[in-house]
């Protein structure tokens, strides 16, 4: 079955095969997304992508890479600007909560 975020998000790449960790350093990070590193800094401080800071280090786990690769359809194939991307992120994530919760409510009935 597929759901309003998924027939939304439709376009956007799947997660590709990750390694075994479920963590990555900032540089691998930057080689699964086929990104420069300063640009994830910079989705992380405008709160579009979550790292983890260990020390001076930052990691991401499979779910922000994931993340990564929709921005960079979003922004690259799509033109969107970086507050449009936050946007349509957001929304896709209400969506996914909400149709998660309807199917907890169906569940029950």
């Amino acid at each position: 079955m597929t759901t309003h975020a998924q027939e939304i998000g439709r376009g956007l790449p799947a997660p590709r095969a990750l390694d075994t960790e479920d963590f990555h350093d900032l540089e691998r990070a930057a080689e699964l997304c086929d990104m420069h590193p300063e640009m994830i800094l910079e989705y992380a401080r405008a709160q579009v992508v979550s790292l983890v800071r260990e020390g001076e280090l930052y990691h991401l786990d499979s779910r922000a890479i994931h993340r990564l690769r929709q921005i960079a359809v979003l922004r690259e194939e799509r033109g969107m600007s970086l507050r449009s991307i936050r946007f349509v992120m957001e929304l896709l994530e209400r969506l996914d909560s909400a149709e998660h919760e309807l199917r907890v409510l169906r569940d029950r009935l």
